[in-house]
Order: C-alpha cells, then structure tokens, then sequence
C-alpha cells in the first residue's frame, strides 16, 4: 500500500508548522512556526510560544512539523546524493555549487552542505536532515509525557514520529562520513545507523493495531530497519525484516506544487526540469538493461539551454513540483533479499522487477548485476552513493579528472563533518 498520513484540516499548515525548530548544534535557538489565529493566511510564520510545545492540544501541529521538516530534507538528500553520485551534474555558472558534482567537499567542511537549507539553490542537508530528526525526536519525548486522553491517537503520534526519526538518521548515515546528535560527541555511519534501528524499533513496538495508518507504518520500519541492518552487518535480521514489507508497499515524502511553498516542492524536478540547476549525467541517462532502453531512467533531452548553455537533459521519474519521492518501498525489500539469499530468490526478485517494465530476463544473478539493478530501480531515490561507498565502486570521471569549470573530480563519497558542528558542539571544544 501506498503510506500516507492523513492530515486533515492541518495539511495546510504543513509549510509554516515546518518551522517550529532549528537543529541542536547550537546553544539556545528560537522556536519558531505559525500564530494559530492566522495560521492559514500568514506567509512568514510568527515566533511560536514555547509553552504551547507541552500543551497536548497542539501535538496534531507539531506533528505536521515533524512531516514537512522530513520532506524537505530528504528531497535535499536524494538531490545532494545524485550530485556526488553518478546521476545528476550542475548546470549553472555559480562556483559555489559546483563542489557537489566536483565531489570536493572532503577538502571543504566548511561548505554549504552544512549550514545551506533544504530548497535554496545553494543548499545543504546537514542541518536540514538534523531538524528533522531533532523534531521528531522532541515530539515522541513530548508525546511520552502525555496521555491518551490528552492525545487521541497517541501512539499512532508516537510512532509516526519514530519513523520520520529513523529515516532522518538513516539518511544521514548514508550521506554523512560522521555526525552529532544533541550537542554530543562525533558519531560514524554505523553509530547513526544503530540509533535508526532504536527508531524504528519503537515504531514496530508501539504501532500495534490493525489501523491502516499503523499497518503501513510497521511496513516503513520494517523497510528502514531492513536497509540499516543490511548495512550494519546484520543479514539476518535484515531478510527477516524485508520478508515482513507487502508486495505494493511504499513509504513517500510528499510534495505540493504551491507555487509559494518552495519546501514542499519535490526537489529534484525543481533542480532539474524547473529551475535547470543540474542536469541528469551523460552515463546516467537512458540505461539500457539487457541492451533495451531502461524506462526506470528515461531523460528528455530539451533546446532549452541550461545557465552554462547546454541543452538540458530533464528527468521523467517526477512529473511535477508534487510528485511524492519515495522513501522507502517494496522493492527495496526484495532487492535486500536477493542480496542476502542470492541464488534463485535473487533471480527471481530481478525478473520480478524487470517484469513490470518488459525487460529481458536473467537465469543468474551475482553482485554486479543486483548493483545495476539497483542503480536502475533506485534511480533519482537517493541510495547510489550509499552503494558507491559500500560495493567501493569507481568513480566516472575518475578522482583527478579535470572538472570541466575549473580544478578536478575529488574523492567525496561522504561529507565530512561541518564545521558548523565542530565549532559550535561543547563536545568538540
């Protein structure tokens, strides 16, 4: 099934209750989000009173925050990864973006990645992806506190949060060399990864009914725990978790195509067909599978000029601003199995999938083949560069290639952690 919360008469206030926080990595920070009286006319949010974050009645707003804080983090992630990864290049004339698809931010802690917002042109996922796991986690504490009178559908509350907490850490293990949580000390990948599976291990012990919305959020934990015992080492907690995500399932962030809500638009179709900052790279456009056409990664190829003067190459995945991107989804699983089992359940997971689009067959399945497949099935979702680091795989250009607006391809497979972190965390001083 395709998750969805159901927010009601709050949907619209998705943009302005986003802001409710700002990330941990600093002393004491304003709170800020909408004044309810004009909640949906205001255009820029007013200070938010910080007692209404341990009034109960206001759990509804915070957790419409929580969504919207994700959502546009992770459209940030998925178009940061394509960047350094393999799928999308810049387009622009604007120096200070070109680190991305350069991969130079190992020499650079000090870039925009760190402190740069979810859906500026410059933008970063540092601090985006650390208020939404930082929200999420204040509202399940928050939420803990209360009771189910205060809160109906509390648990349903406590474990939506726990979700969006999960997969905000999940992501940030998968694009980050290291991080800090709550001003704490410097955390690797896998140190992210494990605090994830706590997340998502609270979604599976708390959403225990038969409600749709509980249903499908055991599916997104299972899903995410899945991925991150995968990579944790953990192969058989990890199939056993995929065996458990339905055929059909799929976890998305959502968009809107608000022409005045530039946080919810979903963020590659605003990079690439929109806006024409990047352009979908030469060697990831049209990949053919079993020498046929791969429609998972189709392009059109336009007269239109990018900055640079290039004719841009636009994406076919997302069709608009409000295209949902998916988190998470069904064939993740099966992919997560076929890499642990191999043999014939890999094969058939692989014809499963190339089924769907008419593509040829396989009759064996090894490594390289499960590592395109998921370059192909994954395409613009945001897990390339993960499988990058993890399967070691080259670079094309190759590290040391000349960078075509000036200096040469780097080595980043993650970003380092920003200095915006390091100088301003106690535990770093």
């Amino acid at each position: 099934m395709n998750m969805r919360i159901t927010l009601g008469k709050h949907r619209r206030c998705l943009r302005a209750a986003s802001l409710w926080c700002l990330p941990l990595i600093v002393g004491v920070l304003p709170l800020a989000a909408c004044d309810l009286d004009r909640l949906l006319e205001a255009e820029t949010p007013t200070l938010f009173d910080a007692a209404k974050l341990t009034d109960p009645s206001q759990a509804q707003l915070l957790l419409n925050g929580v969504i919207a804080n994700f959502d546009c983090a992770h459209g940030a992630f998925v178009a940061g990864s394509a960047l350094i990864a393999d799928e999308l290049e810049d387009a622009q004339l604007a120096a200070a973006v070109w680190s991305w698809d350069r991969r130079t931010f190992n020499a650079e802690p000090g870039g925009a990645y760190g402190t740069g917002v979810c859906n500026g042109q410059i933008f970063g996922v540092y601090t985006p992806l650390s208020t939404a796991r930082w929200t999420a986690d204040q509202l399940i504490i928050a939420l803990d506190s209360w009771t189910d009178q205060q809160v109906p559908n509390r648990q349903a509350m406590i474990a939506t949060a726990a979700v969006y907490a999960g997969f905000s850490l999940t992501e940030m293990g998968m694009i980050m060399c290291s991080a800090a949580l709550d001003r704490g000390p410097e955390m690797q990948s896998a140190d992210l990864f494990r605090e994830a599976e706590k997340r998502f291990d609270r979604v599976i012990q708390t959403a225990t009914g038969s409600s749709q919305t509980e249903t499908a959020l055991r599916n997104a934990a299972y899903a995410g725990r899945a991925r991150v015992r995968l990579y944790l080492g953990n192969r058989t907690g990890a199939a056993a978790d995929a065996r458990q995500v339905p055929a059909g399932f799929v976890f998305n962030s959502t968009a809107s195509e608000d022409a005045s809500a530039s946080r919810r638009w979903n963020r590659i179709f605003h990079f690439v067909n929109r806006n024409r900052f990047h352009m979908v790279e030469e060697q990831s456009r049209n990949l053919t599978t079993g020498g046929v056409v791969d429609p998972r990664t189709a392009v059109t190829v336009t007269t239109t000029r990018a900055a640079d003067g290039r004719p841009t190459v636009m994406q076919n995945k997302y069709t608009s601003l409000g295209s949902p991107m998916p988190v998470t989804r069904y064939e993740e699983a099966q992919l997560i199995l076929a890499e642990i089992e191999g043999g014939q359940t890999a094969v058939n997971v692989v014809n499963a999938l190339r089924a769907k689009h008419n593509l040829p067959q396989v009759t064996s399945v090894n490594q390289n083949t499960l590592v395109e497949e998921r370059r192909r099935e994954f395409w613009l979702e945001g897990q390339r560069l993960y499988d990058i680091r993890r399967f070691n795989l080259p670079f094309t250009p190759a590290v040391g290639a000349a960078f075509p607006k000036g200096g040469t391809y780097g080595p980043t497979t993650c970003l380092p952690l920003p200095d915006v972190e390091r100088f301003n965390n106690p535990s770093f001083t």
